[in-house]
């Protein structure tokens, strides 16, 4: 199978890449000009130079291939527009070349995020039935890719898989958990409890490639956790690194108004000095929800993947990495 990989070189692709070559698969990726390409598998696929907004290279990108597994994006920007452009009309681009210039019956996996369908409103895990609400403007942009991949479905046998967070080892974003932990904190925003869904990478690779090889419906949407669909209380996973660190944390109280202005002054700042944070208003919008909460009983049902990992065990081995790689 020739297979297509848009955002090769993150975190989740660097890992769906190597087992993609274990599995004896034909690998091409496309890399921004800019991009730093992996030095673990540099030489063993084929690389298109171009991103999403240039149709010409899509069309390189896609030619004769068999699949295309969509991970590129951008998840922080300056402004909505920029993730629109990238999020939504990358993907309407990456879609009609690969109608352009695939092979027929293409498949197209998309990777979407829990953010797209958006927080529960109380402690009943949300389905893939359930109206999407995103609350950020990273969350809407998803939304609105899935909806485009919708469009396509009669055409492109298409499906959409929604992870929630996902963690392992190369993960800068939850490394947050790791160090917070390290430094004995336990930060609790606002008075109601948080909950959120989880996955390591390794299980949400596993589905990747499942819907590859398995005969699925087009236009089927699959929310992806651990398991555990009820979630987990923030002060519990962080109270989870610190057993796998071999630590203890105590409780911080952090009122909501302070991480709201927090987040416009960061905003702010990142605006006058031009760079682009992960934090501001929009990320706050996130942070602020309590039950980011979804079930994972359809992709168990239709895709046939049992999770491997639960939170103990991709603590243990992300923190052992993390540590072998003086990130902690």
């Amino acid at each position: 199978m020739n297979i297509l990989v848009t955002g090769a070189t993150g975190f989740i692709g660097k890992h769906l890449i190597q087992q993609l070559l274990q599995r004896g698969w034909n690998i091409r990726c496309l890399a921004r000009p800019t991009s730093q390409l992996p030095k673990e598998f540099v030489d063993q696929v084929e690389w298109v130079i171009g991103n999403l907004e240039d149709r010409s290279s899509l069309i390189k990108a896609c030619a004769s291939i068999d699949a295309v597994i969509h991970l590129g994006g951008v998840i922080k920007a300056r402004n909505a527009d920029t993730l629109y452009i990238v999020n939504v009309e990358g993907t309407r681009n990456l879609l009609g070349a690969l109608e352009q210039s695939g092979k027929s019956n293409a498949r197209f996996i998309y990777i979407s995020s829990q953010a797209a369908l958006g927080p529960a409103s109380n402690q009943r895990p949300l389905t893939e039935d359930d109206k999407p609400r995103p609350v950020s403007n990273y969350g809407k942009s998803k939304l609105e890719a899935e909806k485009i991949i919708l469009e396509y479905s009669d055409r492109i046998r298409s499906i959409i898989i929604r992870p929630s967070v996902v963690y392992g080892p190369g993960d800068r974003e939850s490394l947050a958990f790791f160090k917070m932990a390290k430094y004995h904190l336990n930060p609790k925003l606002g008075i109601q409890p948080q909950y959120i869904n989880l996955v390591y990478v390794r299980d949400l690779i596993e589905i990747i490639c499942l819907g590859l090889e398995k005969d699925i419906n087009s236009g089927e949407i699959f929310n992806v956790n651990d398991g555990n669909s009820a979630g987990y209380r923030v002060s519990e996973v962080i109270n989870c690194t610190a057993r796998v660190l071999d630590t203890w944390t105590l409780p911080v109280f952090i009122p909501k108004p302070i991480l709201k202005i927090v987040a416009i002054l960061n905003g702010c700042i990142s605006k006058l000095f031009g760079y682009t944070s992960m934090y501001n208003s929009d990320k706050y919008h996130e942070l602020s929800e309590s039950y980011w909460i979804c079930s994972s009983e359809k992709v168990q049902t239709l895709i046939g993947h049992t999770p491997e990992y639960d939170i103990l065990k991709g603590f243990s081995i992300t923190a052992k990495w993390y540590k072998e790689h003086q990130w902690l």
